[in-house]
């Protein structure tokens, strides 16, 4: 079987999570550094991660790989040591997207703009012409990633990023990443089959993931593979093929499985909004309206995103914010399991209920913490304010 060697990028501290994912697929995973996956795999099994994979953010294809200590010397092995009208042609934009750490340039702008003067020089040579290059939608991304004096030049399969599901029609401020809020229902071990609650859903990215999860709708469904003809041995009946298999496996979602609300009218008029771009959205509750004022019991999965000090602007709001969370998970909530993704480690222990167990998650710039708490039904063990590890 002819496989191919390619490199995906993922958000830090879900490396394993995704080589797990991967593995899934019947890919090989080669090697696991920060941040990203060096793996292989068949044309097929390819296909699948770009249409099915949830953690993944975007999957490259290494073109060039080589030591270097100068911009010259940049320039000179990327015009001559890759053939670059066999990837793209004239009539077809180009653009680049650039990462520089601790190595000969600081500056990730002028390494990109040094390897697109010596694409088009390349072109030049061959053609007396030069291609178009757009950073906005072009028909075809590279990636340059200079780490350490070492130069990986590749080709961006999608063009995109794997997060963009396609359901993000409406907003709100500081809205969850989709791969990230996929991974945080991933890590709960929801069965799809337990009732799923989010009490502070946004624009409802939880929501969506899970209802995703639970409907085996691929991750891609939604999302534009315009650009995937481009790429070069490109096979449409096998691609086809492969989204045709993956749509085949949707099922229908029941009522009642998946809810959430939240106080913010506008949240859940976006949350409603993005739910119905996707199939099986009918089955979802929402409601307007702040967790403290449900009555009753709630017996199931509880993942939420609660706002911390960097979205409120006063931790002082934040740590109110999560006391009157636990104690309505302790009051409201016995028989669940709740996961919370708190905005540091900090504010973990201002639940005052004992975490089962708090894992670092990198949330954007943020080092947050994604914390399970399990509420027992018979008594609830309150913990001291220790910052867990």
């Amino acid at each position: 079987m002819n496989e191919k060697r390619y490199f995906a990028v993922v958000s830090g501290s879900l490396e394993k999570h995704a080589s797990q994912e991967l593995q899934s697929f019947g890919a090989k995973v080669i090697q696991e550094i920060p941040r990203g996956i060096g793996f292989s795999c068949s044309q097929e099994v390819l296909y699948r991660i770009l249409y099915e994979a949830r953690l993944v953010q975007r999957v490259l294809l290494p073109l060039l790989h080589f030591p270097c200590h100068s911009i010259k010397y940049l320039h000179q092995q990327a015009h001559k040591n890759i053939s670059w009208h066999t990837l793209f042609g004239l009539n077809q934009s180009f653009g680049i997207d650039s990462n520089v750490s601790n190595s000969f340039t600081k500056h990730s702008l002028y390494a990109g703009q040094v390897l697109k003067d010596a694409i088009c020089d390349s072109f030049r040579d061959r053609f007396g012409q030069r291609p178009s290059f757009s950073n906005k939608e072009p028909d075809i991304q590279f990636n340059l990633h200079i780490h350490e004096n070492k130069v990986t030049i590749s080709l961006d399969i999608l063009g995109l990023s794997l997060h963009k599901r396609g359901y993000r029609k409406a907003s709100v401020d500081a809205p969850l990443q989709e791969t990230l809020a996929a991974a945080m229902i991933q890590l709960s071990g929801w069965d799809a089959q337990n009732p799923l609650w989010d009490p502070m859903c946004g624009s409802g990215t939880i929501l969506a993931e899970a209802l995703m999860l639970a409907g085996n709708i691929p991750a891609g469904y939604l999302r534009d593979h315009k650009r995937l003809p481009l790429m070069p041995e490109h096979d449409e009946f096998l691609w086809q093929s492969v989204v045709h298999q993956a749509n085949s496996r949707m099922r229908e979602v029941p009522p009642g499985i998946i809810s959430g609300s939240d106080i913010n009218p506008s949240a859940i008029d976006a949350c409603r909004d993005n739910l119905s771009c996707l199939p099986f959205a009918e089955s979802i509750e929402l409601k307007v309206k702040r967790f403290e004022a449900f009555k009753g019991n709630f017996s199931g999965t509880i993942i939420c995103n609660p706002p911390y000090g960097v979205r409120l602007g006063n931790i002082s709001e934040a740590e109110m914010l999560y006391h009157s969370l636990g104690d309505f998970l302790k009051q409201h909530c016995k028989g669940s399991t709740a996961y919370i993704l708190c905005g540091s480690k900090e504010l973990v222990p201002h639940l005052r209920l004992r975490a089962h167990w708090a894992k670092s998650i990198v949330n954007g710039d943020l080092d947050t913490r994604f914390a399970k708490i399990v509420i027992r039904p018979d008594r609830i063990e309150v913990s001291k304010p220790i910052i867990p590890e």
